[in-house]
């Protein structure tokens, strides 16, 4: 039931977010890039390191008053992090890979620099459903001190891992030269996603290259 309220939220959210973008004055595009992602978790004698992912997507932004822009869309993007651990008798790691459909609400500013370019600001929520991934464990220990030697592979997402809902804030800074643009944004999530003791948001810093129609 939880899962189904969650996707009905979604889905109100984005035919919302349709529904006014049917109107004019309105713009569409498509977006693409890489995401450099990593999560709040913290353990001491853990190193942690970034995950390389990319996302793809459509856009659209309303213009409401002069400059001032309301900014949606639907994304495919891929996050994760990665974790190592030296034991006693061998090295230890696991990486998170996650895939999300995203949707984001920002709010705008273009800032003219020449008729042809313009410094665009935005910052906003956002919302996202994890749709897939797996999570691979290399060399794990297994009850007590047994050693698993090799890869092991489990759904990154269920009952027994992560939480598929999230959101969090984004924000911000690019360029636009007539219809390409070109940004960097950082995502903070605010949904521990985690199912253990521990607290897992999602971190995500990403640069971008979109069209506009």
């Amino acid at each position: 039931m939880k899962r189904i309220y969650k996707l009905t939220l979604v889905a109100l959210i984005a035919f919302s977010s349709t529904s006014l973008f049917a109107q004019s004055p309105v713009k569409f595009g498509i977006d693409a890039g890489v995401n450099l992602s990593n999560s709040s978790l913290d353990d001491s004698g853990v190193d942690k390191k970034a995950k390389v992912g990319f996302q793809i997507g459509v856009v659209a932004e309303y213009e409401f008053a002069p400059d001032f822009f309301l900014q949606s869309g639907l994304s495919f993007t891929t996050k994760g992090s990665k974790y190592e651990e030296k034991v006693s008798s061998h090295d230890e790691s696991v990486t998170f890979n996650q895939m999300y459909l995203q949707l984001p609400i920002y709010a705008a500013y273009k800032l003219e620099v020449t008729p042809d370019m313009k410094i665009v600001f935005n910052a906003g929520p956002y919302m996202a459903y994890g749709i897939g991934g797996k999570t691979k464990w290399k060399n794990p220990t297994i009850g007590g001190d047994a050693v698993y030697t090799g890869t092991l592979k489990e759904d990154t997402f269920g009952d027994d891992g992560l939480k598929r809902f999230d959101f969090g804030l984004g924000g911000g800074v690019g360029a636009e030269f007539s219809q390409i643009f070109v940004g960097l944004k950082y995502e903070l999530g605010l949904a521990d996603i985690s199912r253990g003791q521990a607290s897992y948001r999602n971190r995500s810093a990403s640069l971008t290259v979109g069209y506009r129609f």
